[in-house]
């Protein structure tokens, strides 16, 4: 896409370089036989004809977990997207990220990001820093790749040019906000089939993603509606971590019994909570290689 620019924006596509390490097994693995371990929602709040409700209070739930419990995690990203219409390579990246934490309303200590591109080839030892509040807002770059690879530049995560790269702007990551984003979105598809007749909602148990136990909610809507953004989504929940491990969501087939074409994939491989990130983590001489 622009990876001809001297900084080609933070979470770009471009040509895969080989097979790393746990991203090329990062795959959800469902239960062929799911009659015993899939189980529809059964809201027991108002609405309760519409599937989404009991799904929305599930991920508030889970998201005032991830509030209370989760300080900072590390992990590995293996994401791969539909941009402009074309499904993109793997991208696989180190992340460590420090979420934003409050009190009594004031912004204690800010989400902070740091991001190493590991893969595809034009984007390899991309390096990024993002600290809400600091740089006016923008995200500081180290360019990678093959040309211009010691360009370092401030970006904003919100440009149009970052936007034709990557479905996710870099201030959208940490799972506070990924979960706020699922809220929303949920609300918004309630919003739109009202009597939920184009919606079902389903629990599925006993999936796997890298040999971790997770349970699935899948989201299905079968016809287009205008407003609803995908035609099924899937979030792999860590039974033990209680962490969204994974999130694929995919269009409507534009004909009728071919599969149907991903719109996007998000899987966190190697996860570890609350490992106490230092304030130099964040420090901008890593940008430059220093650890």
């Amino acid at each position: 896409m622009l990876s001809g620019r001297p900084v080609a924006i933070v979470l770009g596509a471009g040509l895969f370089v080989g097979t790393l390490e746990s991203g090329a097994r990062a795959i959800a693995e469902t239960p062929q036989s799911t009659t015993s371990r899939v189980s529809t929602y059964r809201p027991e709040v108002a609405n309760a004809k519409q599937p989404l409700t009991a799904v929305i209070e599930y991920a508030r739930r889970e998201q005032q977990y991830m509030n209370r419990m989760v300080r900072d995690f590390t992990c590995r990203l293996v994401k791969r997207e539909r941009i402009n219409g074309v499904l993109q390579e793997m991208h696989f990246i180190d992340m460590e990220v420090r979420e934003a934490q409050s009190d009594g309303g004031q912004l204690v200590r800010p989400l902070s990001i740091y991001l190493h591109f590991l893969g595809p080839k034009n984007v390899l030892d991309r390096r990024v820093i993002f600290v809400e509040g600091a740089n006016q807002g923008k995200i500081l770059v180290r360019n990678g790749g093959k040309h211009f690879d010691y360009v370092i530049a401030d970006v904003d995560p919100n440009s149009e040019a970052a936007r034709e790269e990557t479905l996710v702007p870099v201030t959208g990551i940490g799972f506070n906000r990924l979960l706020a984003h699922m809220i929303d979105v949920l609300e918004k598809h309630r919003q739109i089939d009202v009597t939920g007749e184009n919606t079902t909602a389903e629990r599925i148990r006993g999936a796997k993603i890298n040999g971790r136990e997770c349970t699935v909610i899948r989201i299905t809507h079968p016809q287009p509606m205008q407003g609803l953004e995908f035609h099924q989504a899937n979030v792999f929940v860590d039974d033990e971590l209680h962490a969204p491990v994974r999130v694929d969501y995919s269009d409507w087939p534009k004909i009728e019994g071919r599969p149907a074409p991903l719109i996007a994939e998000y899987t966190y491989t190697n996860l570890k909570l609350n490992v106490d990130l230092p304030d130099s983590t964040f420090s901008t001489a890593r940008l430059r290689g220093g650890e």
